[in-house]
């Protein structure tokens, strides 16, 4: 996007300062870079005041291996202190200003969805790439955990973290993780005959209407491209993912970063103080029972996918929330945005598998919803097949429309 396009863009969106420019190059496919990814000679700042500031002495490895693929970084992305937090401070969500863009890879869908860049990179802990990327109505990838090198990358919680593509498809997507992995398993030539279960007990009647209205539709997609849709039960996730995760997220971010805030208090200033402090005071038994319940769930998922191909459920329950909002009602009960956001992204990031989420349609007030699909080990190829089937249905169609009419206006 022209550097004058650029700046219109985001002073009519009232987005904020998502992204950190940088010369643009005469060559390549430009990349969007969050910040807790090294960049050769340049500050990678963590979202912090201070801590964990360094100037990268080379790129992380997902930066070199794009760049000798003929990608060029022309930007670092706003996020949250240190990772913690579903929001992104400054971040306003394309589709409508003042509500959310998800976090915490937030400024790498922004600039996705505003057509700022066609790829961005970011991290996935507990749902930061699939979170923002539903929110704002793109397609974002979390791959098996381990398949995609961290080196050069800043640490939250490193059982569970990963590094992904956010584009505007799937198959966007899954080019840029063939070259981030490396490699990826090949996957059936359509979706015809595939089994996707629809474990549907995971959401219930926490989910707005139209939520579970478009996520219907993108089943029905899948229906239409020839696969069948079966009910599948996961109690375990249903009963431990997000306290398994969050517990694993606190001892672990704690460890990484606890005593260099108490050596240098200035390098913090928000929510990550508090989210630091709560787990230093997390058990060593605390933690290694929710790595035991991380296990048993990452093991009833591999013993599900004997009997179906991959799951299909909400990404986020919810659309994006006004920014000054700190609750939502689902169910009848208010619960606080953090918590609803992350309630159904936890399930993957827990069990180390690969899910995907896609733009699956936009709601009556105009707000996008993604589908999320999670699938067997290594198996992304396959999930961008699927995650391509909803995109070819009408109310995806329909988003992708919008969202090419915004960023060309």
């Amino acid at each position: 996007m022209p550097e004058e396009v650029y700046a219109l863009v985001a002073q009519a969106l009232d987005l904020g300062a998502y992204v950190e420019r940088f010369p643009c190059p005469a060559t390549g496919i430009p990349f969007a870079v969050k910040d807790f990814i090294d960049l050769a000679g340049r500050t990678t700042r963590n979202g912090t005041p201070g801590l964990g500031h360094h100037v990268a002495s080379e790129d992380a490895e997902v930066v070199a291996r794009l760049r000798a693929a003929g990608y060029v970084p022309v930007s670092r992305t706003t996020v949250p202190e240190l990772a913690w937090s579903t929001r992104t401070p400054g971040c306003g969500n394309p589709w409508a200003p003042d509500r959310d863009a998800g976090g915490s890879s937030g400024g790498s869908a922004v600039a996705v969805a505003t057509g700022d860049v066609p790829v961005a990179l970011g991290t996935d802990t507990g749902g930061s790439i699939r979170i923002p990327a539903a929110l704002c109505g793109v397609a974002g990838l979390r791959p098996t955990q381990g398949s995609v090198p961290m080196a050069g990358v800043t640490p939250m919680a490193p059982s569970m973290d990963t590094v992904g593509p956010i584009a505007a498809t799937a198959a966007d997507c899954l080019a840029v993780h063939r070259i981030l992995a490396g490699t990826a398993e090949p996957a059936p030539e359509t979706v015809e005959g595939l089994r996707i279960g629809w474990p549907e007990h995971l959401w219930g009647t926490k989910i707005d209407p139209e939520v579970r209205r478009i996520v219907e539709s993108a089943a029905d997609a899948l229906r239409a491209a020839g696969a069948e849709i079966t009910p599948a039960e996961l109690p375990l996730g249903h009963r431990y993912a997000r306290s398994a995760g969050f517990t694993t997220m606190l001892f672990e971010s704690a460890h990484q970063w606890w005593q260099a805030y108490q050596d240098d208090p200035s390098g913090l200033r928000g929510r990550a103080v508090g989210q630091l402090r709560a787990g230093s005071e997390v058990t060593q038994d605390s933690y290694d029972a929710a790595r035991a319940q991380a296990a048993g769930i990452a093991g009833e998922l591999d013993a599900a996918f004997t009997g179906v191909d991959a799951l299909l459920m909400p990404t986020v329950p919810v659309t994006a929330a006004r920014a000054v909002a700190g609750t939502v009602e689902l169910g009848g009960r208010e619960e606080p945005i953090e918590n609803a956001y992350y309630r159904l992204t936890a399930l993957a990031s827990v069990s180390g598998h690969p899910a995907l989420t896609v733009p699956a349609g936009l709601t009556a007030a105009g707000l996008p919803v993604g589908a999320q699909l999670v699938g067997p080990r290594r198996q992304e190829a396959l999930l961008c097949l699927l995650g391509g089937a909803i995109e070819a249905g009408p109310s995806a169609r329909a988003l992708a429309r919008a969202r090419t009419g915004r960023t060309r206006s």
